[in-house]
C-alpha cells in the first residue's frame, strides 16, 4: 500500500524537496573550493548521479499539477504520507499520451469489458469444493519465508531475491495442471525487480476477446520509511501476496476447474515507489489493446485491530463503481463478515493503475481506513507474529479472491 503514515516530525523534509537548499559549511566549502578541479567535478558528477538524484516527474492528486522532482524527494514525500504515482513512464511517450491518461480514456474501458453478473452463478462449486482447498497453511509457510528477505525494496538485491523465490513459487504451483495452458513469465523493469504475471487460457477463446480477462493483483515489494532500513512488510503487502497465491493453490487443486474466459495473477514490483510496476504492465495492456473484464487488488488483508470486528473495507474513490457492487455481492454471499465503505485516496495501490488507464478495477482491504494497519506498515514492525495480525482474517480474502476470478470468469461445465 502506498504511504499513509503522516508523521509530524517529518516537517523539516519539505525544503529538502529543493536543491538550493542543500548547503555546506564554511570549512567543508573552502576545502572544496581550494580542492582541483578536476576532483571537484568529479565529485559533483558522482554525487548528482547516484540514482537517488534521478529526475521523477510525479502527481500527487488526481487534480493536481504533475511537477518534477527526484527519487530521494519522492522518499521525503513518502515519509511525511502523501500519495503519489510516478508519472515518468506516462511523460516519456509524449502530451497526448499524457493527456490520454490524465483523462483516464486510454482505453473505452466500459465498452470493451464483458457485462458483470448481477447474481452468482457458481455457490456450489465454490462452497463444495474450492472453499475446502483453502487453508492457513500455505500462507504461513509462504509468508515466513517471504519476510525473511531483510527487505523487498524493489531496488535493492534481496528485492530481486524475494522476487526469484516468488517465480519459483508460482511456477511451481503453475506445473500442477497439465491440462490447463498456463503461463508464467516476468515483465522485465530497468530497476531490477520484476513484475510476475501467471496466465490460464478460458476455453472459451473468442468469449475471452470478447470479454476480456479477469485479473486478480497484489505487489511483491516491500519498503520502509528510510529504505535502508528492513522492510518486512508482512501485511504491506505480504499478505495480499500469500492471499492470491492461496488462491491460486485452491483453484489448481480443483482438478473440475476450467475458466471460460483468461484469467491472470499478478505480482507486481515497486508498488510503493509510485505504482510503477502496474503502470508499466497496463501501459504494455493498452498497447495491444488488450480487454480486461475486471481487476481485482489485494493489499493489506491480514490485520484486524484489537477491539474492532472483522470487516472488509471496500474503497468508493478511485475504483470503478460496477466493479465494487459485484465485489460487495461476492462478499455478502461467500463470507460472513460484512463489507463497509472506506476511503484511501489516490494512488492507494496498483489498482489505481488500471483505473487510471480507463480499464475496470476494485480494491478490496483488511478493515476500514482508519482501522488499518497503520503504525506498523513500513516499519521493521510489520511483522506477523503479533495479536492483530489474523491469518483466519486472511483467508476470507482468499475466498474472496477465488469467488471473484470464478463468478467473472466462469467454470466450464
Amino acid at each position: 500500500m502506498a504511504a499513509p503514515i503522516v508523521l509530524a516530525s517529518c516537517s523539516l523534509a519539505a525544503p529538502l524537496l529543493s536543491t538550493s537548499s542543500w548547503e555546506v559549511d564554511g570549512a567543508a566549502s573552502t576545502a572544496f573550493a581550494a580542492a582541483p578541479l578536476s576532483i571537484a567535478w568529479r565529485f559533483l558528477t558522482t554525487f548528482t548521479s547516484h540514482p537517488l538524484f534521478e529526475q521523477r516527474m510525479i502527481q500527487t492528486c488526481s487534480e493536481c499539477q504533475p511537477y518534477w522532482t527526484t527519487e530521494l524527494g519522492k522518499h521525503f514525500l513518502f515519509m511525511r504520507g502523501i500519495n503519489f504515482i510516478d508519472l515518468t513512464g506516462d511523460y516519456e511517450r509524449g502530451p497526448a499520451y499524457m493527456s490520454l491518461m490524465s483523462e483516464g480514456a486510454l482505453v473505452p474501458h466500459k465498452s470493451l469489458a464483458g457485462k458483470l453478473p448481477k447474481k452468482v452463478a457458481h455457490h456450489d462449486q465454490l462452497t463444495g469444493s474450492i472453499f475446502k482447498n483453502i487453508s492457513d497453511a500455505g500462507p504461513r509457510a509462504n509468508l515466513k519465508e517471504f519476510t525473511s528477505f531483510r527487505t523487498r525494496y524493489y531496488r535493492s538485491s534481496t528485492g530481486r531475491e524475494s522476487q526469484a523465490w516468488l517465480l519459483k513459487t508460482v511456477s511451481k504451483l503453475a506445473k500442477q495442471r497439465s491440462d490447463l495452458n498456463i503461463s508464467v513469465s516476468e515483465w522485465p523493469h530497468a530497476w531490477g525487480q520484476n513484475s510476475i504475471i501467471l496466465h490460464i487460457d478460458g476455453s472459451d477463446s473468442k468469449a475471452s476477446q470478447e470479454e476480456g480477462i479477469t485479473i486478480v493483483g497484489a505487489h511483491q515489494d516491500s519498503t520502509n520509511l528510510l529504505p535502508f532500513l528492513a522492510a518486512p512488510g508482512a501485511d504491506d503487502d505480504g499478505s495480499g501476496t500469500v492471499t492470491i497465491l492461496e488462491a491460486l493453490r485452491a483453484l489448481l487443486a480443483n482438478k473440475h476447474w476450467k475458466p471460460v474466459t483468461d484469467v491472470e495473477f499478478h505480482w507486481y514490483s515497486a508498488e510503493e515507489g509510485g505504482l510503477l510496476g502496474s503502470q508499466e504492465v497496463v501501459r504494455g495492456y493498452a498497447d495491444r489493446n488488450a480487454v480486461v473484464k475486471g481487476m481485482l487488488q489485494q493489499d493489506m488483508t491480514a490485520f484486524v485491530k484489537q477491539g474492532t470486528e472483522e470487516r472488509v473495507g471496500l474503497p468508493t474513490d478511485f475504483i470503478d463503481e460496477d466493479l465494487r457492487q459485484f465485489v460487495q455481492l461476492l462478499i455478502k454471499e461467500y463470507l460472513d463478515i460484512p463489507a463497509v465503505d472506506t476511503k484511501l485516496g489516490y494512488a492507494a495501490s496498483d489498482h489505481a493503475s488500471w483505473n487510471k488507464a480507463g480499464y475496470r478495477s476494485v480494491f478490496a482491504i483488511e478493515a476500514p481506513f482508519d482501522d488499518c494497519n497503520l503504525r506498523r506498515i513500513h516499519t521493521t514492525s510489520d511483522t506477523f507474529d503479533h495479536p492483530e495480525f489474523s491469518f483466519d482474517h486472511l483467508v476470507k480474502f482468499v475466498k474472496l479472491t477465488s469467488a471473484f476470478i470464478v463468478e467473472l470468469s466462469g467454470w466450464e461445465k
